[in-house]
């Protein structure tokens, strides 16, 4: 293992850095998540599109599935989780542009500081 003599700034900026770096895993993970999700009831709405007005529906109410009352109305609950689903996926990706920003930043500072190598994490 390489030893750096780090000033207390740069001490400081690697800190920050290995704590952005837990973030955006943390962020990539919940966005990955959310996107399996919206991905479920995308699949959940097309398969609704192929059922007939009259057939049976059933939804899930916590750990049992209850009959629905009408297929509109289990269209109208998948359509507004994905539009929820779509405004997290939203949110998440603008803060890990955010927090990949930020290292990056660290990371050109480090290198400026050691003769332009780039340094990974």
């Amino acid at each position: 293992m390489v030893e750096l003599n780090l000033t207390p700034h740069l001490q400081e900026k690697l800190e920050q850095a290995q704590k952005l770096q837990g973030e955006l895993e943390v962020i990539v993970a919940q966005r990955y998540q959310l996107e399996v999700s919206l991905k479920e009831v995308e699949k959940s709405l097309e398969e609704l599109e192929k059922v007939g007005d009259d057939a049976p529906i059933y939804k899930h109410v916590g750990s049992i599935l209850v009959r629905a009352k009408s297929k509109d109305e289990v269209k109208k609950e998948l359509e507004e989780k994905k539009e929820m689903l779509e405004l997290r996926i939203k949110a998440v990706q603008r803060q890990q542009e955010l927090l990949q920003k930020k290292y990056e930043e660290i990371q050109r500072e480090f290198a400026a500081a050691y003769g332009g190598g780039a340094v990974s994490g």
